[in-house]
């Protein structure tokens, strides 16, 4: 680096104190990491070029959607020619609050990403760094929640869940990241109702003080789940549509991101979770709370078969087909419910700990809503033998006392 370069750096790790200050009095947006800082992680792994440029020569931009961390795109000016095999641009993520929080979750993200990498399963990792890393740029776009449910592309995506599935990982065997995970986010809750800043997410918290108890809800769900056999495989635990990215050079081809949340688990909490995605958008809100939620568009008999024959047939089992898909349907609708409740405490968590804009209090009540209204029709289908399978959401349903949150329901 040059004398000129590090001149520089010093005076932007001066003036970041002082422009944060400004900020944060003026109301404006804090960024989580300054471009000297960001410029100084690129040199560090990525070298040539990168080394050459001065921090206002580097372009920065904030990525959004990120719902756990904080994502920027770092890239050389046009101007600067490469020097070897050097990126041109490259995905610094940066954890969020609630991550660095859990060093041991960080650390298996940043061991199965960087394997994956080298399997060209997952995108090039350049660097690891105690507050996050530098991954490859992936010219893709996310999908769209709509998409999930196109037939032909949730065949692809099942016998890329499937392979997934399939992957060996230097990582603890035994299913205890899901309830691990889930008494973490339970011990954690927000006792104080004034650790909440907005007004909304206080009221939001009453409703769910006046009819749940989280504890005993937990004992109740895990007890039903150790009725459902469902082997154990590596899982990605987060397979929804904005983890899913479709290759701008190969659109028949998908790759995915984010194994942040992966570990061994039940393989019907990966299937089901994916399936509670059919229902929320992330991407096309613009607006608070920055998602949509539409319970009704919960995947149907036709559109489970389609995916779970597939996921099924990329196995190569010698397994009867049509008991396979049951046995398969009946593990991903009882552990979705374990997928709404993790999601809920999660959302919980989140509107108190970071500055993420996004709704959480209004996601966690709409997850907790899929929960318990799955939940009964479950039940039900169980106490009188009708063997429903999946179970269907309907608006009516929603707008009974069925749904915990009827008084404030309202189709968004």
């Amino acid at each position: 680096m040059s004398f000129a370069n590090k001149i520089i750096i010093s005076i932007h790790r001066v003036v970041e104190p002082v422009k944060k200050l400004l900020q944060r009095s003026s109301g404006m947006s804090r960024e989580k990491v300054s471009a000297s800082q960001a410029l100084e992680w690129c040199q560090n792994f990525l070298s040539g070029a990168w080394t050459t440029i001065t921090v206002e020569q580097m372009r920065m931009d904030r990525i959004t959607g990120g719902l756990s961390n904080y994502l920027y795109c770092c890239s050389l000016p046009e101007n600067v020619e490469t020097q070897n095999n050097e990126p041109r641009k490259v995905l610094l993520r940066i954890y969020g609050e609630s991550h660095r929080q859990h060093r041991g979750t960080l650390l298996i993200d940043s061991v199965v990403c960087t394997l994956l990498s080298e399997r060209k399963i997952g995108p090039r990792v350049h660097g690891i760094f105690p507050e996050g890393r530098l991954e490859e740029f992936v010219d893709a776009e996310s999908l769209l929640a709509s998409e999930l449910s196109d037939e032909p592309i949730s065949r692809k995506l099942a016998g890329l869940l499937s392979e997934i599935h399939r992957l060996e990982m230097p990582l603890v065997k035994e299913p205890s990241w899901l309830y691990r995970t889930i008494e973490r986010y339970l011990v954690d809750l927000p006792t104080n109702i004034n650790r909440f800043e907005r007004e909304q997410d206080r009221a939001i918290f009453k409703e769910f003080q006046a009819v749940c108890n989280f504890k005993e809800e937990y004992d109740n769900m895990r007890s039903l789940l150790s009725t459902i056999d469902s082997p154990v495989c590596f899982s990605h635990n987060d397979f929804q549509p904005g983890n899913i990215l479709r290759l701008k050079s190969e659109p028949d081809n998908y790759t995915v991101i984010d194994f942040e949340y992966c570990s061994y688990n039940y393989r019907g909490f990966d299937i089901g979770n994916h399936f509670c995605e059919f229902m929320f958008d992330y991407k096309s809100a613009t607006e608070w709370p920055f998602y949509k939620v539409d319970f009704t568009l919960y995947p149907n008999e036709i559109q489970q078969t389609n995916f779970i024959s597939s996921y099924i047939d990329s196995l190569k089992t010698d397994s009867d087909r049509a008991t396979l898909i049951r046995q398969v349907m009946k593990e991903a609708n009882y552990y979705a419910l374990a997928s709404h409740f993790m999601w809920t405490l999660w959302a919980i968590n989140m509107a108190v700990s970071t500055s993420i804009k996004f709704g959480y209090m209004e996601y966690a009540r709409s997850r907790f809503t899929a929960y318990c209204v799955q939940r009964d029709m479950l039940a039900d289908a169980y106490n009188n033998n009708e063997g429903r399978m999946p179970p269907k959401f309907d608006e009516e349903l929603l707008c009974s006392t069925k749904n915990p949150f009827y008084q404030t329901y309202s189709k968004n």
